[in-house]
């Protein structure tokens, strides 16, 4: 009996060895097939006509100027920022041409004319000295990003405004919380789409279509929750799901400016756990997996950029993003890593101390409160047991700052973003609970 245990539990561990051995395999392919076509999307879109992306930025320079001294969209209220310094600044990749650079080397290197005093933080400066034609003292270099956006900002540009472009994103993002919504409803799903709508308040949803850059987690993050609303069984039934987080990791890389990339990890797998039928002990140790299949795609792409450029061009990108990386993941400024860690999450916490969080706050939880005690003793056990795993996304936020108290601490009016996350999880925990005993779901979670 004890030598057929331990062969079971040898073809386990075989199985999966096997498992996590194909898994890197895939992930692996997966990375290398994606730097590639990212690469190859660049070069294609700077081989648009580089004239019309002029001129429209060129006339798009009024509304940037007006916001220059003022980025604050709601005066007093830093987190409704729009964003005007990194759009600048990719403004000015879009439009930045040197002929003593292969267009190669433009698109690993991505140069830039930089004005003003220090070390180039006038981005808006500098892309109006550039389009009249200022000489500008020098030119600098940003090889760290994928700057994926411009395959989508070159061609728009192309043949549009900023403001143009800012009323379609209005439009598109609306829209794409619409059709999460609908589809949620659809599919019987009316709490999960209840706590999507209720967590975008923190990402300052309102504001986002003012910003190129801090839109971009956003798209992100809805397309891959429609994807999964969509796709949810097909991607169960060929455990699809590692791949699926992998290239969700990978597509925030390539497009994000290292904004508040975890809402694209957080709000996805809040919708795994809510769709998921597993024990609630396997949909935990599943939800873990898959934090580490993003981290891996989004890890491995950035990485990726960074080997192909000095593959490619004989740089030293790695060792100045190696560098960079220990600087951004080091403790807050003149803090220990626990008091620091306290600061920046006060930091970060401090956008949503206002009434215009407070009143929606208690309304939301009153809300809540009403519909958990009417149902307390029909939710017993079970419903609690499935609300457990999402202790996993509502804790992401946290352990994020924790790990990046540096960059966290300098960029805390968007990073602040991320606690949506929470907000989401905690709202669908309660809801995938009462939709277990509402009879709403069309599955339940098995004990």
């Amino acid at each position: 009996m004890r030598a057929e245990q331990i062969s079971g539990n040898r073809k386990k561990l075989k199985n999966l060895g096997m498992n996590a051995a194909g898994k890197a395999c895939r992930s692996m392919i997966f990375i290398l097939g994606g730097s590639v076509l990212g690469l190859l999307a660049l070069l294609l879109a700077f081989c648009l006509p580089l004239e019309p992306i002029r001129l429209h930025v060129w006339q798009s320079l009024y509304l940037l100027e007006e916001e220059f001294g003022n980025s604050e969209m709601i005066p007093g209220y830093p987190a409704t920022l729009t964003g005007n310094f990194t759009d600048c600044l990719m403004l000015e990749n879009a439009v930045y041409r040197n002929e003593e650079h292969s267009m190669l080397e433009q698109v690993l290197y991505m140069y830039r004319g930089e004005s003003g005093q220090g070390d180039g933080w006038a981005t808006g400066d500098s892309l109006v000295d550039y389009l009249e034609g200022t000489e500008q003292p020098r030119e600098v270099e940003y090889p760290r990003y994928w700057h994926g956006y411009l395959v989508v900002l070159k061609p728009l540009l192309a043949v549009t405004t900023l403001g143009s472009i800012r009323i379609g994103a209005s439009a598109l993002q609306l829209g794409l919380a619409g059709f999460i919504c609908l589809e949620c409803g659809a599919q019987k799903r009316r709490m999960l789409g209840a706590a999507f709508v209720l967590s975008l308040p923190f990402l300052y949803y309102v504001t986002l279509y003012t910003s190129l850059s801090l839109s971009i987690c956003y798209y992100i993050m809805c397309a891959a929750v429609l994807a999964q609303l969509k796709l949810h069984e097909r991607l169960e039934g060929r455990g699809g799901y590692w791949e699926f987080f992998l290239l969700v990791g990978m597509v925030t890389a390539y497009f994000d400016f290292l904004t508040y990339p975890l809402v694209t990890l957080g709000f996805p797998l809040c919708v795994f756990l809510y769709l998921s039928g597993e024990k609630p002990r396997i949909a935990f140790v599943r939800a873990f997996g898959l934090c580490l299949a993003w981290a891996v795609g989004y890890g491995g792409l950035w990485a990726m950029k960074w080997v192909l450029t000095d593959l490619l061009t004989g740089g030293s990108v790695i060792r100045d993003g190696w560098n960079t990386l220990f600087v951004r993941t080091g403790a807050a400024e003149g803090q220990s890593v626990l008091s620091g860690f306290f600061a920046v999450l006060k930091q970060n916490l401090s956008v949503y101390g206002n009434w215009g969080f407070y009143l929606p706050g208690v309304g939301i939880g009153l809300w809540l409160l009403a519909l958990y005690v009417g149902r307390r003793r029909a939710i017993g056990r079970g419903g609690l047991a499935c609300m457990a795993p999402f202790i996993l996304p509502a804790l992401l936020p946290f352990v994020w700052i924790f790990f990046t108290q540096n960059h966290s601490e300098q960029h805390w009016i968007y990073t602040c973003k991320i606690f949506a996350v929470s907000a989401f999880a905690l709202i669908g925990a309660l809801g995938k609970g009462i939709e277990k005993i509402s009879g709403e779901a069309d599955r339940e979670c098995r004990n």
